[in-house]
């Protein structure tokens, strides 16, 4: 094989191995997290527990912890947090709240709710 061969065949060769690689990103380059917060209406947001909460259309469900916070590491897109919480007076605030998960970012959001009923 002649040098200019060589060099064509070396820079082919390398151009491969670049788009391979690029076209191989690992999934959890496209991944954001949902952090979640249900606080009471109340002046110091007390957190509330043990709420329920649903990521759809994917139905990833989980309860707010004691912090009441619950965390979720989905796909970037478009998603609804869908919760029902209590809160005196309405009875139940239902949730359908549209959101956007950005890839490797956090989206913070916060539903209010009423200790009292708990």
């Amino acid at each position: 094989m002649n040098s200019f061969a060589k060099t064509v065949f070396s820079i082919f060769l390398i151009t491969t191995v670049v788009i391979l690689v690029s076209c191989n990103q690992t999934s959890e380059s496209k991944i954001g997290t949902i952090s979640l917060s249900v606080v009471d209406n109340d002046s110091i947001e007390t957190p509330i527990a043990d709420v329920e909460v649903t990521i759809t259309p994917i139905n990833i469900t989980e309860k707010t912890n004691t912090e009441g916070k619950a965390i979720f590491e989905v796909a970037a897109g478009d998603y609804f947090v869908d919760a029902e919480v209590c809160c005196i007076g309405p009875g139940y605030i239902q949730y359908h709240k549209p959101i956007t998960v950005i890839a490797q970012q956090t989206l913070d959001v916060k539903l209010i709710g009423c200790l009292r009923c708990q």
